[in-house]
């Protein structure tokens, strides 16, 4: 019964149109049409020819004037008088009532018409918590 099991598997396997797969080629592939993609969408038919990076180094203009900007910004900083904590919370509050006016009220609220007039909707002014 083995035997013939195991040349039943064998003749199964020698009619199988399957192929291993082979990622590294499917990943090859894959990368090419990427590629392929990428270029087409730059409208390019092949990439551009690599260019070698400058080996020498930064212009001495170029220094000169990162330093001497480094060097005014210490200035600037020690000259500086230290900023004042109170200068960044506000100086005044302003109250706005939170609830739509009745019938008959003013309101102080913003119309979506704006304030040439007309129609529209009321919005309520900002939130209360601001306010205490």
């Amino acid at each position: 019964e083995l035997a013939v099991l195991l040349a039943v598997l064998g003749a199964a396997r020698a009619l199988s149109t399957c192929r291993s797969l082979d990622l590294e080629a499917a990943q090859r592939k894959r990368i090419e049409a990427v590629r392929g993609q990428i270029l087409s969408k730059l409208r390019l038919l092949a990439p551009p020819p690599a260019e070698a990076p400058p080996s020498q180094g930064l212009p001495e203009e170029v220094g000169a004037l990162y330093n001497s900007s480094q060097e005014l910004q210490r200035q600037r900083s020690r000259l500086r008088p230290p900023d004042d904590p109170n200068d960044y919370l506000a100086k005044e509050l302003h109250r706005f009532p939170m609830e739509p006016p009745g019938p008959g009220e003013q309101h102080t609220g913003v119309s979506a018409a704006g304030a040439a007039g007309g129609g529209g909707c009321w919005l309520p002014p900002l939130a209360p918590w601001v306010l205490s």
